[in-house]
């Protein structure tokens, strides 16, 4: 059984930690979800009767960008501004002008960074998984 992976430390709205690393095969570059279950009615399968389970919200999307052994740390997506991807001759990370999503984690449990609110804020002990 493969263990389920969990915000274990909200570092700021742009980082969190997850309580999984090597342990589990995850590397650099990998792309998690970080997500709650959309409701408690499961889905029927219409020919067999199997439960299918149940939806996924997804809450936010953050890249692996360091691991250890048991956590790693993952951070909010970056883009490139629109401005600067209309200039001609425009290269992507030499002209260090891109942009780092905030994550929408609750204010209370920051270790540092601003505060944001949402009613689907990101939790310590929210369930994360790999696409």
């Amino acid at each position: 059984m493969t263990k389920e992976m969990k915000i274990a430390k909200i570092i700021s709205t742009k980082q969190i930690v997850v309580n999984a690393g090597i342990n589990i095969g995850l590397a650099v570059g990998d792309e998690l979800e970080i997500i709650d279950k959309f409701g408690d009615d499961p889905i029927i399968d219409p020919d067999t009767g199997e439960n299918l389970g149940t939806l996924d919200l997804v809450k936010g999307t953050v890249i692996v960008s360091k691991v250890y052994p048991h956590m790693a740390i993952a951070d909010s997506p970056k883009t490139s501004t629109l401005a600067n991807l209309m200039r001609p001759n425009y290269l992507p990370g030499l002209h260090g002008d891109t942009i780092q999503k905030d994550l929408n984690v609750d204010p209370s449990q920051i270790t540092g960074g601003f505060p944001q609110s949402d009613n689907q804020q990101i939790r310590i002990g929210d369930i994360v998984i790999k696409r």
